[in-house]
């Protein structure tokens, strides 16, 4: 069957879709369906007397707006990194939908990093050489670190799915956008728990062996060291570690009565809590927004979640008093229509993705070009912006989107809460 959009027919026959301009849900491009649009509007038809978009647009204009896609689709962490771009997806196709950016639909030129910090510069070339100048991604701190080094010098306007501090700092990165919390921030809600609300007398770290795990580990130091009080014990584990038996062993053995844990994978989760378990030690736990994986619901027993707590935005919480906003409700019924989002909701709804999209459309459309000098002024000054997440502020030296006020810890057991959909959870008391 088909009906008539904004720009021409919506095609639907069972799964398949085509969207306004030709451009598919996921942002992607259907070549002939797009023509076959551009044909039936005509030179002009784009202008706004007819569609209310930006004046003047010409069909030139019609031209997609690329925006490259760096994220793996080979490698070990493909898999895993995959639910992480869902908020970006939903937000292409939003924007589309409401007639793309300054009349241009969004296409995403996607680029296979494989995760690895190694590969990034050649990624970043690729999609320079084909003459984009926004990217999304890629995720990860190192990754992000890496891909930043190409970035910068060419003046490539990015956000990346990283929590490191240092990648807020909008001197030494201009043109990258934080639009999440940052490691000093998690740090600071993690330890300040344990120290204020669990009140507890020996505090251990368990840390993953990456930029992020060390990162998010000094600025819990530091947010301790504040309040008097140094870890016990901290371990460190590799990616690849076959077991966490001896690293929580060697820190239940230290006496630990609260324990931050810098973990933002599955695998190394599920290892942690398994242990735990195993040794029958079950101390209050804070830590990364890896930890809301409703597979660790299947993969541990209950009595090893019980007091877990991750850093995540108040605005996907719920609380005696407050509950999720209606446009966060939306977002999470998208979320659940994608299949491989089951399971992994909270997880994609903290995906800086959507929220960078949407900003963009609005700077963009307000500033009336693509030009990123003088886009970048504008996101420099963008303010009070309500996101999804949060809301979000940039001034030329901070481009950390958003403030410790918006950030808190919540139970990873209330996953299990029928309050959840899938999505949110509940703030911690």
């Amino acid at each position: 069957m088909c009906s008539w959009g904004l720009f021409g027919r919506t095609w639907m026959t069972g799964s398949n879709r085509r969207y306004p301009f030709g451009i598919r849900s996921d942002g992607s491009i259907d070549r002939r369906a797009f023509l076959q649009a551009a044909g039936r509007l005509g030179v002009g038809a784009l202008g706004a007397s007819s569609l209310g978009l930006a004046a003047g647009v010409a069909r030139a204009d019609v031209e997609p707006f690329k925006i490259g896609w760096v994220r793996p689709t080979t490698g070990r962490l493909a898999s895993s990194f995959s639910v992480l771009y869902i908020g970006g997806l939903i937000a292409i196709d939003e924007i589309n939908k409401a007639g793309g950016i300054l009349g241009r639909p969004i296409v995403r030129q996607e680029e296979d990093d494989e995760a690895s910090p190694a590969k990034e510069p050649a990624v970043i070339k690729k999609l320079q050489e084909a003459g984009l100048t926004y990217i999304a991604g890629p995720t990860g701190s190192s990754q992000a670190l890496s891909s930043l080094a190409t970035t910068t010098p060419a003046k490539i306007i990015s956000a990346t799915y990283a929590n490191g501090a240092e990648m807020g700092d909008g001197k030494k990165y201009p043109y990258h956008y934080q639009c999440t919390f940052n490691t000093d921030q998690q740090g600071e809600v993690a330890a300040r728990y344990l120290v204020d609300t669990i009140k507890a007398k020996k505090i251990g770290i368990l840390q993953e062996n990456t930029a992020f795990g060390e990162q998010a580990t000094a600025a819990s130091r530091a947010t301790l060291k504040k309040a008097g009080v140094e870890p016990v014990r901290i371990e460190v584990y590799p990616l690849n570690a076959p077991d966490l038996n001896t690293y929580v062993g060697n820190l239940r053995k230290a006496g630990c009565d609260g324990l931050i844990a810098w973990i933002a994978n599955i695998p190394n989760a599920a290892m942690a809590f398994n242990a735990m378990n195993a040794q029958k030690w079950f101390p209050a736990i804070t830590g990364h927004n890896g930890l809301f994986l409703d597979a660790l619901f299947d993969l541990v027993p209950d009595e090893a979640l019980k007091n877990v707590y991750g850093t995540m935005y108040r605005s996907l919480m719920w609380s005696d008093g407050e509950s999720p906003g209606p446009r966060q409700v939306e977002f999470a019924k998208k979320v659940v229509a994608y299949p491989e989002a089951k399971g992994s909701g909270t997880t994609v709804a903290n995906s800086p993705y959507y929220d960078f999209l949407h900003i963009l459309k609005m700077v963009i459309e307000g500033e009336k070009t693509f030009d990123t000098d003088k886009v970048k002024r504008a996101l420099d000054n963008v303010r009070g912006y309500k996101g999804l997440l949060g809301t979000v502020n940039f001034t030329p030296e901070n481009h950390t989107a958003i403030a410790i006020e918006d950030v808190a810890l919540a139970s990873v057991a209330s996953g299990k809460d029928p309050k959840s959909l899938g999505v949110f959870r509940e703030r911690a008391k």
